[in-house]
């Protein structure tokens, strides 16, 4: 008995390659909306991938994280002050 999905050896794939298409070309992936947010979103950076986990059966999760709201001024401020001390801020703050 052939296996599943195979021609069984016979040579006849009724007039289809093996790609299943009749004309020689593969068809295109059609990718969701919400497959296409989330290349849009790692491409540009507005998604990071926090962890990727697999678990004993070999499935696979994969968790993003991030946010549609654009940085502004006050957070770049705040991500460059993050190091600082908060006695290091307040002498700078009092200096003329």
């Amino acid at each position: 008995m052939p296996k599943p999905g195979t021609n069984g050896g016979n040579g006849s794939t009724n007039g289809k390659n093996q790609n299943g298409s009749a004309n020689g070309k593969r068809p295109k992936p059609r990718l969701s909306p919400q497959q296409l947010a989330v290349i849009a979103g790692l491409l540009s950076n507005a998604l990071i991938v926090e962890s990727v986990l697999v678990d004993k059966d070999q499935q696979l999760q994969i968790v993003l994280s991030g946010t549609l709201r654009r940085k502004s001024r006050t957070d770049r401020l705040i991500e460059e002050l993050r190091d600082v001390s908060v006695g290091d801020l307040i002498k700078s703050l009092l200096q003329d």
